[in-house]
């Protein structure tokens, strides 16, 4: 009688164990590789968010104007003004400003002007804007959270007689800004980043 060709048991085994290897070795590799995807996108985002929340800042500082406020009691407040960072939910921004070049749609007879400042709130560093320059009893700053895991943020201000101060503005200096702000982020897991940055340059 003719014998029916087929694969043995044995063949069958070793095809499966080799298949179940090769298997192996690709979910490894696929694993990896998804690995390597979220870490790199992971990067991504946070040089990305580190990028914008300086160049916010840049602008920010290039933009500033002499122009003072009142506060909500009608008291006039500099216009620009910075302290070390004060992390009570009461205290003041560590940089407050008023700046130039805010687009306005809609009526051109509104300034250009907007009143801005960033402070440090539970690790979040938050951007503050207020609607109007001189402040009534009732208004508040929007907060715009722009980096978090942020451990310590610093100012110092630079005086045009070549000194930097951590209070601005300070006892004997009549010029109205700063000549540059230093600004420092400490953030969670990756160490400190520090930018120079003219003011109204």
């Amino acid at each position: 009688m003719k014998r029916e060709k087929g694969f043995t048991l044995l063949e069958l085994l070793v095809a499966i164990g080799i298949f179940a290897l090769i298997s192996a070795i690709a979910y490894g590799s696929l694993i990896r590789l998804m690995n390597d995807r979220a870490r790199l996108e992971s990067e991504h985002n946070f040089w990305r968010s580190l990028s914008i929340t300086f160049a916010r800042m840049e602008e920010d500082f290039s933009q500033a104007r002499e122009r003072s406020i009142r506060d909500v009691i009608g008291f006039a407040q500099p216009a620009f003004r910075g302290q070390p960072t004060d992390i009570r939910a009461i205290a003041q921004p560590s940089v407050e400003l008023t700046r130039g070049g805010v687009l306005s749609f809609g009526d051109n007879t509104r300034p250009d002007l907007q009143r801005v400042g960033y402070r440090l709130v539970d690790g979040t560093l938050m951007r503050l804007t207020w609607p109007v320059l001189d402040l009534g009893p009732q208004t508040a700053p929007v907060e715009t959270p722009i980096l978090k895991n942020v451990e310590e943020f610093r100012v110092r201000f630079y005086a045009p007689a070549g000194a930097w101060i951590d209070v601005w503005p300070a006892e004997g200096i009549s010029e109205i800004l700063p000549r540059g702000v230093e600004v420092k982020l400490k953030l969670t897991g990756r160490g400190e980043f520090t930018r120079l940055m003219l003011v109204n340059g």
